[in-house]
């Protein structure tokens, strides 16, 4: 071979791993985008803003039943009903819920009640039945309520899972100031702190007998926690006193 092609050969050789190596850069980068487009997707698929004052698009209600009041933020609203006996009083009008449902998540909020307000956060609930069909972590201004009515039982305080376990403390503040929540739902285990204070840890899974806790105790589910469904609608209680709610948001987990 004379040297000229020899030259022509070591160009070509040259010139095609030159296009080889510029070839495999684009990849690399259009595969690292795709990596941060995919992650970025996923980010926002996995975090969401349930409500931030400006918007109940996220969530179904009676018509009227919860607004958004001047301070941007989410609150119940009340009707007067006439009794058989003639005497007026208010009511709740009603609970609120999301529009999707959901199973293993973390949702956070800040949280108000009025003196003696009692209410509740409903998760994994059917709103048909909320009561019987899902799980519900009481709401309750512990003191307000026992000076009027006297206190609960302690499976039925605030930061309770509902009728079930009562909060191995009490870390709410008092009426009328803000509480900051948290309420982990992963398979049958749940968390719930309050303040920053873990209250309450649970495995829905020892619930295994309808009627009854693991510790002995009764409950009014007429079935077992272990056997409700795993996914959901979340909602907050109207009890018929005034409560509050901002920044609600949540991240689905795996």
């Amino acid at each position: 071979m004379s040297d000229g092609m020899r030259f022509r050969s070591f160009l070509i050789f040259d010139g095609y791993l030159i296009l080889r190596a510029a070839m495999m850069l684009m990849l690399l980068a259009v595969w690292t985008r795709l990596e941060v487009v995919a992650e970025e997707s996923d980010s926002q698929h996995r975090k969401m803003v349930l409500f931030d004052g400006s918007s109940m698009n996220a969530w179904d209600c009676r018509e009227g039943a919860w607004v958004i009041d001047e301070d941007n933020v989410l609150t119940c609203q009340m009707e007067e009903v006439t009794q058989k006996s003639g005497k007026t009083r208010l009511r709740g009008m009603g609970y609120l819920w999301t529009r999707a449902s959901f199973q293993n998540f973390v949702l956070t909020l800040d949280y108000k009640l009025s003196k003696g307000a009692n209410s509740g956060i409903f998760f994994r609930t059917d709103p048909t039945d909320p009561v019987q069909s899902g799980f519900e972590i009481q709401l309750l201004d512990d003191a307000g309520f026992a000076s009027t009515k006297g206190m609960l039982e302690a499976k039925k305080r605030n930061g309770s899972l509902y009728d079930c376990q009562a909060p191995r403390l009490n870390s709410a503040r008092e009426s009328g100031q803000w509480n900051r929540l948290s309420l982990t739902c992963q398979g049958p285990n749940v968390l719930i702190a309050i303040n920053g204070q873990q209250v309450n840890q649970v495995d829905l899974s020892k619930w295994k007998e309808a009627g009854k806790n693991p510790d002995g105790t009764r409950n009014k589910f007429r079935t077992a926690l272990s056997e409700l469904p795993s996914v959901g609608k979340i909602g907050f209680q109207n009890h018929g006193r005034q409560v509050w709610f901002r920044d609600v948001r949540l991240q689905v987990l795996p």
